[in-house]
């Protein structure tokens, strides 16, 4: 959009500058014919511009295409300057084109050439020119200085574009991984959950039947973009013991120390990171009970998932556990993990 608007602005001042001239050169004191043919070259010059010009600005193009678009405009401006003087203002809209389709220094000579054409042409007619050959070289310094200030908006302009499409292009990064933990931590945990207990008999089947409702509520949550479901309406404290009471398995959840409140975000992170240590209790510790406190103290606050199972052993870390840490990152956390006399996950965050 603001490109778009920046080519505008440009067009603007080409087509001014064109009929100014074309005024100009209507008034002029030449006879008719000269002044018809002044305007008439000039008005194909503009043409010009418009057919094939206008294209190579739109699209950035600085190759052998702007050579052939300045020769072009040059033998149409120069024969309209020999019929008329005054068609030497278009040049205020013709030197900028050629900074816009040619590198600059490239688009030097071909400046030169447009400046200078009127100061050749009527000295060639015998005639004194418009414009003294100090001003010419002025107008040529102060168009090279005028170019080097495009090409360094148009570089700043290309830069700018390309790191918003690294934004973009890392933010989406970032929400596929997000979406990809979220569903991970919820949905594929509690369906987990849901086919253990169905396997371990009809006794469970309502426990089941909580757990659907409850991964139900959550995937809804994940749509809204609310807080987890597990936190509606209730502390960190409530919700981690309800989730602990669903186990299969023998378990218990107690708190130490004085509960502060918690940033949301830490909420989010601390109850995530139990929902995954407590699938990877059922799923793979073969464990006999499992325990889990939460200890709030001065330097922060840390929850501990202990299990009677066969431990963590030499297995690499699986997608959970480097969710797990990730997540921890964000709020500056650490996760530690131990295998003594089973498994035991420590989650710290300072406060």
């Amino acid at each position: 959009m603001e490109q778009h608007q920046s080519l505008i602005t440009w067009y603007v001042l080409f087509a001014v500058t064109q009929v100014t001239a074309l005024v100009l050169i209507l008034v002029d004191n030449n006879t008719l014919a000269d002044r018809l043919s002044s305007a008439g070259l000039l008005g194909l010059n503009g043409l010009w511009f418009v057919l094939y010009g206008r294209k190579l600005v739109r699209l950035g193009k600085d190759d052998w295409r702007g050579f052939v678009y300045a020769a072009g405009s040059l033998a149409t401006f120069a024969p309209a300057v020999w019929f008329s003087g005054n068609a030497t203002f278009a040049l205020f809209g013709l030197v900028p084109q050629i900074y816009m389709v040619l590198p600059l220094a490239q688009a030097f000579v071909p400046m030169v050439l447009f400046v200078f054409t009127p100061q050749v042409l009527t000295w060639a007619a015998g005639a004194v020119p418009a414009l003294q050959w100090p001003a010419a070289l002025l107008i040529a310094a102060f168009s090279q200085a005028f170019g080097w200030a495009i090409s360094q908006i148009a570089r700043q302009n290309q830069q700018r574009g390309e790191l918003l499409q690294r934004i973009e292009a890392l933010t989406i990064e970032a929400e596929r991984a997000r979406w990809s933990a979220e569903i991970h931590d919820t949905l594929a945990q509690g369906f987990t959950s849901i086919i253990t207990l169905l396997q371990g008999a009809e006794p469970n089947v309502e426990l089941a039947l909580r757990t659907a409702r409850e991964n139900l509520r959550e995937a809804r949550a994940l749509v809204a973009s609310n807080a987890p479901s597990p936190l509606d309406g209730s502390s960190l404290e409530e919700a981690l013991r309800r989730l602990v009471s669903g186990l299969t398995l023998p378990s218990s959840f107690r708190v130490i120390g004085d509960p502060v409140g918690l940033p949301t975000s830490v909420e989010v992170v601390l109850l995530r990171t139990v929902q995954e240590a407590l699938t990877n209790v059922l799923r793979h510790s073969g464990a006999s009970r499992v325990d889990v406190v939460m200890r709030f103290d001065a330097d922060g606050v840390s929850l501990e998932v202990r299990d009677d199972g066969r431990g963590f052993g030499d297995a690499p870390e699986g997608f959970g556990l480097r969710g797990m840490r990730a997540r921890l990152e964000q709020v500056g956390g650490t996760l530690s993990l131990s295998s003594d006399e089973g498994a035991s996950v420590l989650v710290e965050v300072p406060l």
